[in-house]
């Protein structure tokens, strides 16, 4: 593992309204789980954005996070039209004063529609900006409806850079690679991803720059997401990849 950089795209910190057997209360417990499994860098979310106050929960994973730097705040998005969620313009201002590259949407845990009609201008400026949104998919109504969103955003934004996280453990190859096919900045994150050989035969046909190494952590064990991409049937440079040089370009381009 020496020469593989392990950057987890899906990892949150914070105690959660129901505590599985394991989470990481404070970025300094969430550090010592990285270290333990041998992941570097973290783009992290806490779990007051998804569970309690988004606006609280961004200034909360900001300051938390300060004067670690292997840790990389993620914002919860939200409509602006109610007042509670600056306009796209300050946004992007905001995120470039506290180092944010990248925001995470729950639509269904925060009661919004994900679409141009509610984030028309601000979705255009991400797209443009090539700052990543990343949207999980079992917080969505489940199976179908989570990709029927995902389906209808790319339909409106076909170049916005999206990640897809927290797919159904069961092969879920029918609904995203015609996604995969038609949408060149749609990327899919690696942790519920279990199918025998699914990802060897994923880098053969598509290559291995649209796969994100995520752990899901703490909904899911973060060691054994590094496992699973260390044993899986593919080349040491795609598995370099997937463990995190994707994941660094995706955040080199964003544009703030």
């Amino acid at each position: 593992m020496e020469d593989i950089a392990f950057f987890d795209c899906n990892v949150s910190f914070g105690i959660p309204p129901k505590p599985g057997l394991g989470y990481a209360a404070t970025p300094d417990d969430l550090l010592a789980e990285m270290d333990h499994c041998g992941v570097d860098e973290a783009l992290v979310t806490c779990a007051a954005q998804q569970f309690g106050s988004p606006l609280e929960g961004n200034e909360m994973v900001v300051v938390q996070t300060r004067g670690y730097a292997r840790l990389h705040p993620v914002w919860a998005l939200l409509p602006s039209q109610t007042g509670e969620f600056p306009e796209p313009a300050a946004l992007i201002a905001q995120m470039r004063v506290h180092n944010v590259h990248a925001l995470c949407a729950w639509p269904g845990q925060h009661h919004y529609l994900l679409d141009g009609r509610t984030f028309g201008s601000l979705l255009e400026e991400l797209t443009a900006r090539r700052v990543p949104l990343f949207l999980p998919l079992t917080e969505q109504s489940g199976g179908q409806g989570g990709w029927s969103l995902a389906g209808s955003l790319l339909e409106e934004y076909p170049r916005l850079t999206l990640v897809l996280t927290n797919q159904s453990v069961w092969g879920q190859d029918r609904y995203f690679r015609p996604l995969v096919e038609q949408y060149p900045n749609l990327y899919l994150e690696t942790s519920h991803y279990e199918l025998a050989n699914g990802l060897s035969d994923l880098c053969r046909r598509y290559g291995a720059e649209r796969w994100l190494f995520g752990s899901a952590y703490p909904e899911r064990c973060l060691g054994g997401a590094v496992y699973q991409l260390l044993r899986a049937d593919v080349p040491r440079a795609a598995i370099k990849a997937i463990a995190g040089a994707n994941l660094r370009r995706l955040l080199e381009e964003a544009v703030l």
